[in-house]
């Protein structure tokens, strides 16, 4: 479910085969309403995590959050930084 035959997890091809990823960039523009849309589906996904699951699951789905974005977001730092710092180390 998470993981490739060779026990990778590939985040970036779950997302790709989302529906809502695929209708967005079909296109190749993000625009503010799909935004809000995108936005609107994450926090209703969110109220639902609220109500289907227990206190200790919620730590843990929060936990998962939130080092997925801290996963995220250093990887976007490092490709800026590979893009700013290339040839001048």
């Amino acid at each position: 479910m998470f993981f490739n035959e060779q026990g990778i997890i590939d985040i970036d091809e779950m997302m790709a085969q989302e529906p809502s990823f695929q209708n967005i960039m079909a296109d190749g523009m993000v625009t503010e309403e799909e935004l809000r849309q995108q936005s609107r589906k994450v926090l209703d996904l969110l109220h639902e995590v609220e109500q289907r699951f227990s206190d200790e699951d919620k730590l843990f789905i929060k936990k998962l959050l939130a080092e997925t974005n801290v996963l995220s977001a250093i990887y976007r730092y490092y490709e800026i930084q590979k893009l700013t710092y290339h040839g001048n180390l």
